[in-house]
């Protein structure tokens, strides 16, 4: 068995699982400050699944330097909900739409603490493609091996302040970086959809 064949295996069931979501429409989310898409970029290196993740710079609206994923809201001249996230991953870290084979949607989520509606999209890109931070909204560009987020090793919880007031989510920690809430609950559908179906 190939590595890169136990890639296209995950590739294969993840477009499987994704086929049958349908993402809102872009009228239901344009103009909506609490309605973002985003993308979920997929990579192959060393035979491993890897996953794209941006740490937010201290001069975004809202979550503040905590982990996420490429995407933002949606415009009124968005065709759909998919180019909002693809437009978006392109002004925040230079993907290209044309690089990302798309495999679909993940079901509509909200995030806890703020109440924001995202809709995600994973895409599959080149290992060496080149990717740069927009400093205004991006700190940080880095990738996590599926291994590594299917490790109970590095499985904790994150503490969340919030108007004085201290709350405890489950996280992964990882290179000295915390990945908590809706970018996580998304990991973890990511996960289980991967791991439906291995024997």
């Amino acid at each position: 068995m190939s590595t890169q064949s136990q890639f296209e295996r995950h590739i294969q069931r993840l477009r499987g699982k994704l086929a049958g979501v349908k993402p809102p429409a872009p009228d239901a989310l344009a103009g909506n400050s609490n309605a973002a898409a985003v993308l979920v970029p997929i990579f192959e290196r060393d035979g491993d699944m890897h996953v794209v993740y941006i740490r937010r710079s201290e001069h975004v609206a809202s979550h503040r330097g905590q982990i996420a994923f490429p995407g933002g809201r949606v415009d009124a001249a968005d065709a759909t909900t998919l180019d909002a996230a693809l437009r978006e991953a392109h002004e925040e870290v230079g993907l290209h739409p044309s690089s990302v084979a798309v495999l679909g949607a993940f079901p509509t989520m909200n995030t806890l603490t703020s109440g924001i509606v995202v809709a995600p999209f994973a895409g599959v890109i080149q290992s060496d493609v080149q990717m740069r931070a927009n400093p205004s909204e991006v700190a940080e560009i880095f990738d996590v091996p599926l291994a590594a987020l299917r490790d109970s090793r590095y499985r904790g919880e994150h503490e969340f302040d919030s108007g004085g007031r201290t709350a405890r989510f489950p996280a992964i920690l990882y290179g000295g970086r915390t990945i908590w809430g809706l970018t996580l609950r998304i990991t973890l559908n990511l996960l289980e959809m991967l791991n439906s179906g291995e024997g």
